[in-house]
């Protein structure tokens, strides 16, 4: 009985990792055809997310028929396919990178506060996003020694160069993804939803979804965004340095 329960967990698993991948190769599609020429490939774009819908609600009942098996989640049990997947879709949801010469815009060991202060500075090129205090504590507690200081894991995680947003459809995509997976620890599917539906919202900056804190603060930056009253939103306040123009002298 044992042996068969776990022929069957395994055969779902195998089944997981497969639709996972489907899923995985369908959205890379999109993106190199989207990139390639939008209006060409709209009707390819369509019918792809059409697929990509079943291939997501066909994942949903294989976990759901695997955690029936097993009576647990299938993140408290094997994370075998996940972490795959995972790997592979790094190549278009890469998280945040580190960037250990960064300087922040906040002195948190003289400021332990929380930062409210989104600065998106063309002059640095760089983006220097808003914190909790207490996540950044967190982090810093939790790192394993790879932070000597608090201050080490702002400068590493809060200050963004500008060129890690060139590309805007894959930035919205990337940053929505890396906040459901990594500051709303939601599924993978979920965290695809988010990416693809705000991925071609060409009036929504990458780098606010980069700033926002966690999906709530995200929902009242889009509500504001839809309604065009971007001043009622005050989870941070958005800042930007213009860089200086160089006057060239008449001859």
């Amino acid at each position: 009985m044992l042996f068969v329960g776990l022929k069957k967990s395994f055969e779902a698993l195998e089944t997981i990792q497969i639709l996972s991948s489907k899923l995985k190769t369908n959205l890379e599609e999109n993106i190199t055809l989207y990139n390639k020429n939008l209006e060409e490939n709209k009707n390819e774009i369509k019918a792809n997310l059409v697929e990509y819908n079943k291939q997501k609600d066909e994942l949903q009942d294989k976990i759901l028929e695997f955690e029936n098996i097993n009576n647990s989640s299938i993140y408290e049990i094997v994370q075998i396919p996940f972490k795959i997947f995972d790997k592979k879709a790094k190549k278009i949801s890469t998280f945040i990178p580190s960037f250990h010469k960064n300087k922040a815009k906040v002195n948190i060991k003289e400021n332990p506060h929380d930062y409210n202060i989104l600065t998106i500075s063309e002059k640095d090129q760089k983006a220097y996003l808003p914190f909790n205090y207490h996540e950044v504590e967190k982090i810093y507690k939790t790192s394993d020694s790879k932070y000597l200081t608090m201050q080490d894991v702002i400068d590493d995680l809060y200050v963004l160069p500008l060129s890690q947003f060139k590309n805007s459809s894959i930035a919205r995509f990337r940053e929505a993804f890396y906040l459901m997976r990594n500051k709303e620890n939601a599924s993978i599917t979920k965290a695809l939803d988010l990416g693809l539906e705000l991925m071609f919202q060409y009036n929504l900056n990458p780098i606010v979804i980069a700033a926002c804190r966690n999906l709530n603060e995200l929902d009242i930056y889009l509500d504001c965004l839809a309604e065009n009253e971007l001043y009622d939103f005050t989870c941070f306040e958005i800042k930007f340095e213009i860089a200086p123009k160089l006057i060239q002298k008449k001859k």
